[in-house]
């Protein structure tokens, strides 16, 4: 029973995961004029960033170096949440990969939820949280595999 209950605590720590990378890729700006939620509030700041080059190389501006970090962000966000769904699917793949994805799924939302506190907003705080409450729980709910054991 435990097991089957870790299994869905598992699944259920995916969502917000996939959610939050799906809005980021969508609240991602694809031009300067066209502002979304991701974009600076100043129309002036995103003009700006367009016509400035990055140090580590000229072969691309603050503007696209934005665009792209924002798109694999949130790809990433969903590769994460996929990659525990699916490995949650079924109690057989579960019960074979726990041993190492359940820790995998805990720490990276940690990362991710220090990082929401340190440098994002309320709702990528809240998101991070819940999942990393779910991927904890699920973790200490693993037989004989558990936090602390």
């Amino acid at each position: 029973m435990t097991h089957e209950l870790s299994r869905y605590l598992f699944l259920a720590g995916a969502t917000p995961v996939v959610l939050l990378g799906a809005a980021h890729a969508c609240l991602t700006p694809r031009r300067p004029g066209l502002p979304t939620g991701l974009s600076p509030a100043d129309p002036h700041l995103a003009e700006l960033m367009s016509q400035t080059r990055l140090r580590l190389t000229p072969r691309t501006d603050m503007w696209r170096a934005w665009v792209g970090f924002n798109y694999s962000h949130g790809l990433g966000l969903m590769v994460l949440g996929g990659l525990v769904l699916l490995s949650g699917s079924s109690e057989l793949l579960f019960a074979t990969g726990a041993a190492i994805l359940v820790p995998f799924a805990f720490f990276a939302s940690a990362i991710y939820l220090l990082l929401a506190i340190k440098y994002w907003f309320r709702a990528p705080i809240l998101g991070c949280g819940l999942s990393f409450l779910l991927f904890l729980c699920s973790w200490i709910l693993l037989p004989g595999g558990g936090v602390g054991r």
